[in-house]
C-alpha cells in the first residue's frame, strides 16, 4: 500500500476509537454500525462489534443498549466502573501530576486539547493521533516520532484498561471494542517503526 493510504487507514481507526471513548458513541456512528456500513480490518474483536447490533430488532434498541453499557462500564454510579483516565492507573486522580505530564507532552507536540476531558483521557489520546495523522499527510514526517512517544506513554496503561473492560460484567459491545483496540495498538506500534524507516529512506 502507498504511504498515504496506510496513514489514512490508521487515522480512520484512531478516529473510530476517539468517537467511542470520548463520550457515548454518536448516533451517526451507531447507525452506520447497525446498518453494516462500517468496514474494519481483521482485528480481534471485530466479529463482536459487527454481530452485536444484529441482536436488536430496531436501531433504537441497539442505541439504547450501547448508551446504557457506556454508562455502566465507564461512569458508574457505583464503584464497579473502568476508568478512562491514565491517572487512575498510576495511583492518582485526574488533573494531578499524571494529567499535567501528558498535557505537557501534547503541548510540546503542538497539540491543544479541544475536549472538555483532561489530557490523560483515552479519547483525547485517540484524538491526538487523528490530528497527528492529518499533519503527517501534509508532509510533516516528524509526526511519526511524536506518535512513537505517545504510544510509549499509552502502553503504560492501555492494556490494563482493555483487560478491565473485557472482564467487566456489563461489557458486551465494548468487549469487542477493547479487543480490537488492544490488537490495533500492538500492530500500530510496529507499523510506526516501519513508517519511520520508510520515511528515512525516502527523504
Amino acid at each position: 500500500m502507498e504511504f498515504e493510504d496506510v496513514v489514512r487507514g490508521r487515522m480512520g481507526m484512531y478516529s473510530f476509537f476517539s468517537s467511542v471513548f470520548i463520550d457515548v458513541p454518536p448516533k451517526e456512528l451507531l447507525k452506520d454500525l447497525y446498518e453494516e456500513n462500517v468496514k474494519f480490518p481483521k482485528f480481534e474483536g471485530v466479529d463482536t462489534i459487527i454481530n452485536y447490533p444484529k441482536k436488536f430488532k430496531s436501531f433504537e434498541d441497539f442505541e439504547r443498549a450501547v448508551r446504557q453499557e457506556y454508562t455502566a462500564v465507564f461512569i458508574g454510579p457505583f464503584s464497579n466502573y473502568v476508568s478512562l483516565y491514565q491517572s487512575e492507573y498510576e495511583g492518582e486522580n485526574p488533573y494531578g501530576k499524571v494529567t499535567l505530564r501528558v498535557k505537557e507532552m501534547f503541548r510540546r507536540f503542538g497539540y491543544e486539547c479541544i475536549h472538555r476531558e483532561p489530557a490523560d483521557h483515552l479519547g483525547v489520546y485517540m484524538a491526538f493521533m487523528v490530528e497527528s495523522c492529518k499533519e503527517l499527510l501534509n508532509g510533516k514526517i516528524d509526526e511519526l516520532k511524536k506518535q512513537r512517544e505517545v504510544i510509549r506513554e499509552l502502553e503504560k496503561w492501555i492494556f490494563d484498561f482493555c483487560n478491565n473492560v473485557e472482564n467487566h460484567r456489563d461489557a458486551m459491545f465494548y468487549k469487542g471494542i477493547v479487543k480490537m483496540l488492544r490488537d490495533f495498538i500492538k500492530i500500530d506500534k510496529n507499523l510506526i517503526e516501519e513508517l519511520i524507516l520508510y520515511a528515512t529512506r525516502n527523504k
